[in-house]
C-alpha cells in the first residue's frame, strides 16, 4: 500500500490543481468541504464551552481537542486547496465570554462534545465508505481512527469524573 502512495503522491506532482478535480468525485468534494466547515464549527463550540468550563482537568482536555482539531484543518484546508475546492467561511479566531450563564456547567460541557464526538463517527465512516481515491479516502480512514481513540479516551475521562449517565445495573 506504501508503495502504491508513494506512486500517487510522485504522480500528483505533475498535474495541475484542474487535472486533480477530475481524480476525485463530487461526493469527496462535498466531504471534504463538510469535514472542514463542521470542525471550523466545532473549534468555535469548543472555545465558547471552554469558557464556561471550571474544572482544570476539563480544561485541558478541551484545549488538547481544539489543538487536534485545528491540525486537521490545516490538513483539510491544504487538501481542500490541492483539488481546488473552495474553503468554507472561518468563524471568528476566538470567543470570549465572560458572562457566566448558569446552564453551561462541566457536566453539560462534557456531555455536549461527548455527542458531538459519537455524532462524528457514522460522518467519517460514511466519507471512507463513499471516497475511491486513495489520498482522500486514507484521510477519512486516519480521521476516523483518530475520532475512535479519542472516543473511548472520553469515556473513560467521563466515568472517572462522573459526567457520564450512569444506566442502572441490570441483575438476573
Amino acid at each position: 500500500m506504501k508503495i502504491m502512495s508513494s506512486m500517487q503522491k510522485i504522480n500528483d506532482l505533475t498535474k495541475s490543481t484542474k487535472d486533480k478535480q477530475s481524480l476525485i468525485t463530487l461526493s469527496e468534494a462535498w466531504h471534504l468541504w463538510e469535514h472542514l466547515k463542521d470542525r471550523y464549527s466545532v473549534v468555535y463550540t469548543t472555545q465558547i464551552l471552554l469558557n464556561f468550563a471550571e474544572d482544570n482537568d476539563l480544561k485541558l482536555v478541551l484545549k488538547q481537542g481544539i489543538k487536534a482539531l485545528q491540525k486537521q484543518i490545516i490538513e483539510l484546508e491544504n487538501l481542500s486547496g490541492e483539488y481546488g475546492i473552495t474553503l468554507p467561511r472561518k468563524p471568528p479566531a476566538e470567543s470570549n465570554s465572560t458572562v457566566p450563564i448558569e446552564g453551561i456547567d462541566d457536566i453539560y460541557t462534557f456531555r455536549r462534545v461527548f455527542r458531538g464526538i459519537q455524532a462524528f463517527v457514522p460522518v467519517h465512516t460514511e466519507a471512507y465508505l463513499t471516497s475511491t481515491t486513495t489520498k482522500v479516502r486514507q484521510k477519512f480512514k486516519q480521521y476516523l481512527i483518530e475520532e475512535l481513540d479519542i472516543y473511548d479516551k472520553f469515556v473513560e475521562y467521563g466515568k472517572l469524573k462522573g459526567f457520564t449517565f450512569k444506566p442502572p445495573a441490570f441483575r438476573a
